[in-house]
């Protein structure tokens, strides 16, 4: 009989022999690991040698859906991929959206797994109970679009598709992994893991079915947070107040009082309205109005070099104006996506995906452009090359910076004024990385390995970790140690996505309880004085989402989603949420140990000067704020139960986790 929640099983796909085969895993490890990231890193660190060159045919690269994918809870709709990153040579995962997470889980897999390398492009093919690797050479130097369409043509709708474009093929490694058209995972670089192996594409149309405990509980959990959520409880206020943050001093005004918590009873629907309306676009003006978005580099400030009446012409409504239709991914209530078209000026395109907030703020508000078709634009080039474009933003600020500072030239750039707003210069330039083409083949790998290039103390402003970029919130704020601690001690350094403080949430009230004690703001702050069980609980929290498969959002639309009633009604496991957060731990605790004993010292990785604060801001909304990273890094690692030295995690840690495996591989 099939196990309830998952398919049991995972695909191997050998490339240098041709191989497919399956390989059941046992019921114990789903509830050590879950699925996701979490059994993926299991699969990886036992099977992996380390010290293998990412681009090495040895490297694994996994897929792997979550948890909840195919249950019908809202939000599930997450996938990731994972290995040995080109990018920082640490653990590396992505996540992503779409309709790729539940066409995995039909195939009859939680996860598929290549290794090796073949000796032509190919691509996997599943065909109901048919698996088979096919010539990909009329397929290899096309796009994503051109790609995805042509599999969809020659397969039928049903089959869902994910793949690399130009940038993977040329092992860009920036490149991600695409799928529905300009969704994409893509961060840590593992397109170009898939190029290494001249693997061009996934393409599933499977027919399996998930075998789900309690289908009844799941529905009924799911009708009882949809009534909630689609209330819209002061939808005028509402719109006023996210029409307030395209001005300095109201948005100003908002973010102190969700500092202090003054506003928590409004702030989820706050939220919840602007992402139905504008998705992450409309955060643009607030974001840089407040300081959360790095500006020129990180060395601006927003409302001094960027004034609200130039971020609102990238922002809220100025981005929805070209939408023809909204996007949801799967099982998604939100539908914060969308699909865009310029029909005139110099940018015109017939339809791509609506940017996202990272994208609009790297190229707009970091570059001082405020042209939304030309970002609209870079936003298309990026999604069809299959290229990261928070990475790619970076590079491009490090490259106007090093031109004002002269490192590099107009012979260097051939003929490129990169000049801080000369929005035409970056649509040439990101088409140049795209392509690999004259000054674009030394940043297509991103911002760290182009420093190192041109040198002559431009590494001092290349704006990463471990060479992973910084995304575009800046840990320079009253509330930035979570988000700093996260940057530099995250498995996968450099990501804004490692942190979420919701834990709160299923400890004051069980998320079953759908009340106004569960109506408030997310809260992802920690101050200097925070303890680290605080920062410790917040990285565990998104181990835990993304081992079930779920979306960040999912956690910040005013009403607290039953993610424990769902795992355990899909399962039919009694685990209660202190037990999933400890499984959690164990995850994160896994994916730290790769980096480990790959010889990495955690401690050791950290944000430039400038994103530390160091000097800190003379002006702006954070200025003279002086964020202790170092003592929260300690608070962290020692709520982790890791060495502060050496980063390894201490041997008791390792056997209340029943890591023995890795205790094993540390302490030979």
């Amino acid at each position: 009989m099939m196990p309830f929640g998952y398919m049991g099983k995972i695909l191997w796909v050998g490339l240098t022999t041709g191989s497919i085969q399956e390989e059941e895993i046992q019921d114990n490890l789903y509830k050590k690991f879950l699925t996701g990231y979490g059994l993926g890193a299991k699969i990886i660190f036992d099977r992996l040698q380390p010290g293998v060159d990412p681009l090495n045919p040895e490297n694994i690269f996994g897929m792997m859906s979550g948890l909840l994918t195919g249950s019908g809870a809202f939000f599930s709709g997450r996938w990731m991929i994972m290995g040995k990153s080109p990018l920082t040579n640490t653990w590396g995962d992505a996540n992503c959206g779409g309709y790729f997470a539940p066409a995995i889980k039909s195939a009859g897999y939680d996860g598929i797994f290549f290794v090796g390398k073949s000796k032509k492009p190919v691509y996997l093919l599943i065909d109901g109970d048919k698996k088979s690797l096919i010539d990909a050479t009329d397929l290899w130097g096309k796009d994503s679009n051109d790609t995805i369409d042509c599999l969809t043509n020659r397969y039928g709708a049903h089959f869902k598709t994910a793949c690399i474009g130009p940038g993977g093929e040329k092992m860009s490694r920036i490149s991600g992994v695409v799928t529905d058209k300009g969704r994409l995972a893509a961060r840590s670089g593992l397109g170009a893991i898939m190029g290494s192996k001249n693997l061009k594409a996934v393409c599933l149309g499977g027919n399996k079915n998930v075998n789900i405990f309690d289908q009844q509980t799941i529905s009924k959990l799911v009708e009882d947070f949809a009534q909630q959520f689609y209330i819209y409880r002061h939808p005028l206020k509402d719109k006023i107040l996210n029409e307030a943050t395209n001005m300095p001093i109201l948005s100003g005004a908002i973010r102190f009082l969700s500092e202090h918590e003054m506003m928590p009873s409004i702030s989820g629907e706050i939220e919840k309205y602007a992402m139905k309306t504008w998705g992450t676009s409309g955060t643009v003006a607030y974001s840089a109005n407040t300081g959360d978005s790095p500006v020129k580099n990180w060395k601006g400030v927003g409302y001094i070099d960027f004034p609200g009446r130039l971020t609102q012409e990238i922002s809220n409504d100025s981005v929805t104006k070209y939408e023809t239709d909204k996007y949801g991914c799967y099982n998604c209530p939100l539908c914060c996506g969308g699909k865009v078209a310029v029909k005139e000026g110099s940018y015109p395109i017939s339809e791509t995906h609506k940017p996202e907030y990272e994208t609009i703020c790297g190229f707009g508000t970091m570059l001082l452009c405020n042209d939304m078709p030309s970002i609209i634009k870079i936003n298309d080039l990026l999604n069809r090359a299959g290229i990261d474009t928070i990475s790619c933003a970076d590079t491009v600020a490090w490259a106007f910076e090093a031109y004002e500072n002269k490192v590099i030239n107009s012979t260097d750039t051939e003929g490129l004024e990169l000049t801080w707003g000369n929005e035409e210069a970056v649509v040439k330039l990101v088409g140049k990385i795209a392509n690999g083409e004259g000054i674009g083949k030394y940043l297509m790998n991103g911002v760290k390995l182009a420093s190192e290039h041109f040198g002559k103390g431009s590494e001092a402003y290349a704006m990463h970790v471990r060479g992973q970029e910084l995304p575009m919130h800046d840990p320079r704020n009253p509330d930035g140690t979570s988000l700093g601690v996260g940057y530099e001690a995250e498995p996968t350094p450099g990501r804004h996505t490692s942190t979420l403080d919701c834990c709160s949430l299923y400890r004051q009230a069980p998320s079953k309880k759908l009340t106004d004690k569960n109506l408030h703001p997310m809260k992802n702050k920690c101050t200097d004085a925070a303890p680290g069980d605080s920062l410790r609980d917040a990285s565990c929290f998104m181990d835990l989402i993304n081992g079930f498969g779920l979306c960040a959002f999912a956690f910040d639309e005013g009403v607290t989603p039953p993610i424990i009633e769902w795992a355990n009604a899909m399962t039919g496991w009694n685990l209660s949420f202190e037990e999933y957060l400890h499984i959690a731990r164990r995850i994160k605790t896994l994916r730290h140990s790769f980096n480990i004993r790959e010889g990495l010292n955690p401690m050791e990785f950290k944000m430039p000067d400038r994103a530390r604060g160091i000097p800190p801001l003379e002006k702006g909304p954070n200025a003279k704020i002086e964020n202790d990273f170092d003592k929260g890094k300690i608070n962290y690692f020692n709520a982790m139960g890791y060495d502060l030295n050496t980063g390894k995690p201490l041997v008791e840690t390792l056997d209340m986790l029943d890591l023995p495996e890795v205790k094993k591989a540390l302490y030979k």
